[in-house]
């Protein structure tokens, strides 16, 4: 044990809602750039839960990118693996547009999570017809 040790304060433990979290920052900040509208999907996941957030972020400033889909992984149960990528597409697409370090990331996370393609394609089809505003032209 080093001498500033315990200036470095208790590492942050994610739940599931924390989880959450974290993986959403990281598909809303997949191009660099975290708009109104995403923010505002974030704020629909997280309902004023602060200390999601604020673990989300420690958890996110001490385990750099991809490394943190392992931890996200490890927290969640089938269940919530499956509701999580399904989210996460949604932000994804509130745009209408996926982009390609989007779609790497939901690949990340879809592989990580040990979810097949045959049991997310019904969730990616109703995300596409409800992202779908060109119908609507």
């Amino acid at each position: 044990m080093g001498i500033f040790d315990k200036l470095t304060g208790k590492p942050a433990t994610l739940t599931p809602k924390s989880a959450l979290v974290l993986s959403a920052i990281t598909v809303i900040a997949a191009d660099g750039v975290i708009d109104e509208a995403e923010l505002n999907d974030l704020a629909k996941i997280v309902r004023n839960d602060r200390k999601s957030i604020d673990t989300a972020m420690q958890v996110m400033k001490a385990n750099p990118f991809p490394g943190v889909i392992d931890l996200v992984a490890n927290v969640l149960d089938e269940k919530q693996k499956i509701s999580t990528l399904a989210i996460l597409c949604d932000l994804a697409m509130s745009d209408g547009v996926l982009a390609g370090q989007e779609k790497k990331i939901l690949q990340m996370y879809m592989d990580k999570f040990g979810v097949s393609e045959a049991k997310l394609a019904p969730i990616i089809d109703v995300i596409a017809i409800k992202n779908d505003f060109s119908i609507f032209s």
